[in-house]
């Protein structure tokens, strides 16, 4: 979104409230661990988002999807869910932008946006046949405009591409990206025409802002975060480049691990707000604040609530002419900058995350915009458990003083501390008993030592008791201990997936390999159909 020249500023007279988008995703509410109700910890964190809306004067709140764990959430979850809405649409924030995810019941979404609209909270929980229906023009009371979203929802198989007998994986592939891109290229210029509209009627600049729930391609998991594969056999996963150049922003859900896209700063994950699994148990957490508006107001003192001022003064167009100017300047710009990512790409991996950036050669110079980014927690090289309960402050994760935007981490407190524990008994034990925390610890604790141990829960329990820990889960990696006694073998349902069960069927019953992969391909078939079918549907 760049400015008009210097030249032009001095025309400019059209001020407009600075805009304050705050995007998160994948609350997965109703979600359990290993069997355990978390509503306390759903509860604490949506409270949490309702005063950090409040305290950033938040005008537009995007949720990227995956709001619900299943497709038939809970009454307490559905509570969790319309309380939050109802509060926050007595707020400060003026719009809630809802979009479905592939755990989500598209029609259950749906079902009440009608009612919901008067709150100004708008849902998309199902790929509109018409498009116009997802790109939404928002403002304030005085209908001034804000922005224009493309609220994307997740676009199920069906929505991109139609099947046909016979079809190869890799033509399978191709149709699933080609049918994303093509959803979003006709959003775009749905959006571009409204922008125009809107840009010669406001004279100023209106950013859009695009949404999405889908797998971009070098997206980084944990083992046990509960993400999905969205397509049958791992595809429809999508680059950088396939968003279009007209998006000032992307806002994306599914991976919990919050990440930026190809090196773009502007095509972010925000993560899930509380660990999903003991594999997220040393994540930063966060909610990510994206403000528009005059550069020059940007405050950077990260160590305050309010990272921006509460009036920004942006750049505004003065004339048609001047509009002309600033797109040609846009378009010239990204230009530049996507050929200077695809240079990039050839040296860096696709996708880097909020835990490890490159760093800049000693002749690089800093210049307008900065990129200041999260390291994880992690446990020392002794094992010892590090604090889980310090919030780190607010970090200026980017700025562009050109694009007059700037992305802001706020991250999210832990309300409830898990711990992951590794090593042989010895091990083991010294690390719970150096656990100095006074809340409640839930643990997950691998034995990784080379002795077989038969009674390994009743030596763990003894470890904790008088505690404040709680042992969820033990996990016993001796593989040849379970082959030489079977019997006592702790692997049950609740260690396997449904491909692991489904391997051991195959091996159980001596099926032949060379029939192997299409029973697999088969069965792939069948749980993405049990996973992705709508029983809210008529």
């Amino acid at each position: 979104m760049p400015i008009p020249d210097a030249s032009l500023s001095c025309s400019l007279t059209t001020r407009m409230k600075p805009l304050t988008i705050l995007h998160t995703s994948d609350w997965h509410l109703g979600r359990r661990l290993y069997g355990r109700l978390r509503y306390e910890e759903f509860e604490s964190f949506l409270h949490w988002l309702q005063d950090t809306i409040s305290a950033q004067k938040v005008d537009i709140l995007i949720v990227a999807g995956d709001i619900f764990d299943t497709m038939t959430p809970s009454n307490k979850a559905q509570a969790l869910y319309y309380e939050f809405l109802g509060k926050v649409s007595r707020s400060c924030c003026q719009h809630v932008v809802i979009v479905a995810g592939n755990h989500d019941s598209p029609t259950f979404l749906d079902a009440p946006s009608n009612v919901l609209k008067f709150l100004n909270v708008h849902v998309i929980g199902t790929a509109c046949d018409n498009l116009d229906d997802e790109v939404l023009v928002l403002g304030d009371d005085d209908n001034n405009p804000h922005c224009i979203i493309a609220a994307v929802p997740y676009l199920r198989d069906r929505d991109v591409r139609s099947s046909s007998a016979g079809e190869s994986a890799d033509s399978k592939d191709a149709n699933v990206i080609a049918g994303i891109c093509a959803h979003y290229d006709n959003v775009a210029d749905i959006a571009k025409t409204k922008q125009a509209d809107l840009i010669k009627t406001h004279q100023r600049y209106i950013p859009i802002i695009a949404t999405g729930h889908l797998f971009a391609s070098g997206g980084k998991t944990t083992e046990d975060d509960g993400v999905r594969e969205l397509y049958v056999g791992s595809l429809g996963k999508i680059s950088a480049d396939m968003f279009n150049d007209g998006f000032d922003y992307v806002a994306l859900g599914h991976l919990h691990v919050p990440q930026r896209v190809g090196g773009r700063e502007s095509i972010r994950y925000s993560g899930s707000p509380i660990a999903m699994g003991f594999g997220e148990a040393k994540q930063q957490k966060q909610v990510l604040l994206v403000q528009f508006g005059a550069a020059e107001h940007f405050n950077n003192d990260s160590s305050e609530l309010n990272v921006a001022p509460n009036s920004i003064t942006p750049h505004a167009i003065d004339t048609t002419a001047d509009i002309e100017v600033a797109q040609v300047k846009k378009s010239v710009d990204k230009l530049a900058e996507k050929t200077a990512k695809k240079v990039a790409s050839q040296e860096l991996p696709f996708m880097d995350d909020l835990f490890g950036f490159d760093e800049p050669s000693d002749n690089e110079e800093v210049a307008q915009s900065t990129a200041i980014e999260n390291t994880p927690v992690e446990q020392d090289t002794n094992n010892q458990p590090t604090s889980t309960d310090a919030v780190t402050s607010n970090e200026i994760l980017h700025r562009d003083d050109a694009n007059q935007m700037q992305v802001v981490s706020l991250p999210i407190p832990k309300f409830q501390q898990l711990a992951q524990i590794s090593g042989d008994l010895t091990t083991i034990e010294q690390t719970i008993r150096a656990l100095t925390q006074s809340d409640s610890i839930w643990l997950e604790v691998v034995y990784t030592g080379d002795e077989i141990v038969s009674d390994l829960r009743e030596q763990v329990q003894a470890m904790v008791e008088g505690l404040p820990c709680e042992v969820l889960k033990i996990k016993n990696t001796r593989t040849y201990n379970k082959v030489l006694n079977q019997q006592q073998t702790s692997e049950n349902l609740q260690d396997l997936n449904e491909m692991e069960v489904f391997e051991r069927c195959l091996t159980i019953n001596d099926v032949a390999d060379s029939q192997k992969d299409s029973l697999r391909d088969a069965y792939g078939q069948i749980l993405y159909n049990l996973r992705h079918e709508d029983k809210q549907a008529e």
